[in-house]
């Protein structure tokens, strides 16, 4: 049973982060792989381990955990998901990663071109959002992220937060 086989797991394994530049090979963990399956089952009964492995994010852990959840909750649709979706949004530098001005554009700029943190962190703010917001967004937390980088200067977020708006 998959949802076992997911309790099995005391944590998360290794996980996963954009690294640019080249990056070959698997873009997601084991664990990642089975939370998502859960998913696609669409029962509501697979949510409870899915938001327990949840509750176990911290901001230094993968974005390929922080999707899978987030894959697997949407699939769902579960409005019991929004709670533990909004906590991951609060905590301490998971959110406020959008650019909607030049001056923060300059402020923000980093000097490696390969660096990915703030891809990475953007698309974990993202990802939360658009799960927060498909799955109820009762506080209207996940639509005003949506709604910050529906005005973001970087083209590719803007879209992606306008397109599921409208």
């Amino acid at each position: 049973d998959v949802i076992e086989k997911v309790r099995s797991y005391p944590d998360w394994d290794e996980g996963w982060n954009y690294t640019g530049m080249g990056q070959f090979g698997a873009c997601m963990s084991k664990l990642d792989s089975l939370i998502i399956a859960l998913g696609k089952t669409k029962q509501e009964k697979a949510l409870a381990v899915i938001l327990e492995k949840a509750r176990k994010l911290t901001p230094q852990h993968k974005f390929s955990h922080y999707r899978a959840v987030v894959l697997a909750c949407e699939d769902i649709g579960s409005p019991l998901a929004t709670q533990v979706l909004s906590e991951l949004l609060d905590m301490e530098g998971v959110a406020g990663h959008h650019v909607t001005s030049l001056s923060q554009a300059r402020s923000a700029v980093v000097h490696d071109r390969v660096d990915v943190i703030l891809r990475n962190n953007v698309l974990r703010e993202l990802h939360l959002a658009r799960a927060l917001y498909r799955c109820g967004d009762d506080k209207g937390k996940g639509s005003q992220i949506l709604h910050n980088y529906s005005r973001d200067l970087h083209g590719h977020y803007f879209r992606h937060a306008a397109g599921i708006l409208a």
